[in-house]
């Protein structure tokens, strides 16, 4: 049984297939390499993303063009 080696440096769009190292893939979606947890070196899928909030900002009339966040140290 030939093993495969792990695509861990992700995504490579650079270079032809022939060419590409080892360490790279040319074919990869929402893979992340190094397990978040473990730090072990696995392929695995990565989490899905939650909405911070369920507001509606911004539409077609009103778009928007600038967000910012203010702090006070006292």
């Amino acid at each position: 049984m030939e093993r495969l080696p792990l695509p861990i440096k992700g995504l490579s769009k650079g270079i032809t297939v022939a060419v590409t190292p080892s360490e790279y893939t040319t074919n990869m979606n929402n893979v992340r390499p190094r397990d978040v947890l473990e730090q072990r070196v696995r392929l695995g899928q990565r989490p899905g993303l939650a909405k911070w909030s369920t507001d509606q900002i911004g539409d077609a009339d009103q778009p928007v063009v600038f967000i910012t966040s203010v702090s006070s140290v006292r």
